[in-house]
């Protein structure tokens, strides 16, 4: 109860703040390391937002070219099979996965959160811990809806995307950087 009076709160404040500020005025603030939390969250939105378009064009061009994934698509001649495409969407995402990871690293300390809670490698490594983190429960998510529910791969992708950014806010804000 306390916690949705406290969120409420800081929806009230953020909404205030943008009805009583310019827009160069908001951008400034939007730009601060302190931000107000829900604009550092959108800051956080938006850094993954190019995170994931980075991993996902590698994914799809992965996926349309080398390791087949697309529903319907042809392998050797031969349609590929539901478990196939499942296994190829994992394989795919593994290998795109530390591209938008760096990705999401340097837009985070570049913008997002505050780096000094760690040394920079111990950060580093967190980062890189909770990024694999919050893989591993999407790459499940991607191949159940792939294989088990045989949902168009852009719909078990989105799985993937929602479950890994989930488990990865929580810990980046919590647990590596500075609150």
């Amino acid at each position: 109860m306390a916690q949705g009076r406290q969120m409420l709160s800081l929806l009230k404040t953020a909404w205030l703040f943008i009805r009583q500020n310019d827009v160069p005025t908001i951008w400034r603030a939007l730009m601060s390391r302190e931000a107000h939390p829900l604009l550092q969250f959108i800051k956080y939105g938006l850094c993954g937002v190019l995170a994931a378009v980075t991993h996902n064009l590698i994914m799809a061009t992965l996926s349309l070219t080398l390791f087949p994934a697309g529903k319907g698509m042809m392998a050797d001649g031969v349609a590929i099979s539901e478990a196939l495409r499942g296994h190829n969407l994992v394989l795919n995402n593994a290998i795109a996965w530390p591209f938008g990871t760096i990705v999401a690293y340097w837009l985070n300390i570049r913008f997002v959160f505050t780096p000094g809670r760690h040394s920079r490698l111990v950060e580093m490594v967190l980062f890189w811990v909770v990024s694999a983190i919050g893989f591993f429960p999407g790459a499940y998510v991607v191949k159940w809806l792939a294989e088990d529910l045989s949902l168009p791969s852009t719909v078990a992708q989105l799985g993937f995307v929602f479950t890994s950014v989930a488990v990865n806010f929580l810990t980046r804000k919590f647990v590596i950087f500075k609150v």
